[in-house]
């Protein structure tokens, strides 16, 4: 069995002819010792690491560039306007950088919230496949959208709500490789701006009430998905359909009566039950 270069005298070398292929590449040298051999093959190995480094750097340039203020959207929430930019301008950004065939989405999940059912839930993963950033790289990214109802009660298009709950988890996950980013700084000063205005606006609460709720959501904090599917279609029956309770609008014998139910849920057949 032959000899690697490395490995082979200079007077070995010296007149051939070999070619040795390293990845992609294929280096041919004649007369060389081994020294000069292995410092070509060092400098063009550090010519390929560049190229690598220079391709991510045009990458992450070209997915984290700003979107044109004609394809920027304005969300209005409050006293505050929330910039957003479309899905579809999204995928596009995705389309231009990685190609059509270089990256993919999968669906983990999408579902109406158990605590909230007027809530929809999705979670999405955002594969990428680049050599250039070593090989298949993927981001999970959740998002959610409000079911909208008419005024008696109906649901608008439910369809139509998955959909955007799918779009907000796929434009989170493409926030990690940089889509938009400039843009999160923005929703959490927008989030923190809420929270600020809703403390200052929000109604005295009746600190027994308060007390009570408190002993609900100890009751209920460690409840499964289907232990919280059967506390949302007791309230839903005992309320005759009201919205989702909270401090602010349940009365005490709302909380009493979901205080036993949690109970009736987590242990069958108490003296609670029947």
């Amino acid at each position: 069995m032959p000899q690697s270069p490395r490995n082979k005298q200079s007077s070995d070398i010296a007149g051939a002819i070999e070619t040795e292929t390293l990845g992609e590449v294929t280096y041919m040298h004649t007369e060389q010792t081994n020294e000069e051999f292995w410092a070509e093959r060092d400098k063009r190995d550090q010519v390929v690491a560049e190229r690598n480094r220079l391709e991510q750097d045009r990458m992450h340039a070209g997915l984290s560039e700003p979107f044109s203020a004609e394809v920027e959207r304005e969300l209005r929430k409050g006293a505050t306007t929330l910039i957003y930019i479309p899905v579809s301008e999204v995928i596009a950004r995705l389309n231009r950088v990685f190609g059509v065939l270089g990256w993919s989405s999968e669906i983990i999940k999408c579902e109406r919230d158990a605590l909230d059912p007027d809530c929809i839930v999705a979670h999405v993963r955002l594969k990428v496949s680049s050599s250039d950033w070593g090989g298949m790289i993927q981001k999970d990214g959740f998002g959610g959208q409000k079911i909208k109802r008419t005024k008696t009660g109906e649901i608008v298009d439910l369809g139509n709500e998955f959909k955007g709950a799918v779009s907000d988890a796929l434009k989170k996950a493409a926030q990690q490789f940089g889509v938009a980013l400039y843009l999160s700084r923005s929703d959490e000063a927008l989030n923190q701006e809420i929270e600020r205005e809703h403390a200052a606006h929000a109604p005295k609460i009746d600190p027994n009430i308060l007390a009570l709720w408190n002993k609900f959501r100890e009751a209920s904090k460690d409840f499964s998905a289907e232990q919280k599917t059967k506390l949302n279609e007791f309230w839903t029956k005992y309320s005759g359909g009201r919205p989702k309770p909270s401090p602010e609008t349940a009365t005490m014998q709302d909380i009493m009566a979901l205080i036993e139910e949690s109970t009736r849920i987590s242990f069958p057949g108490s003296e609670f039950e029947g």
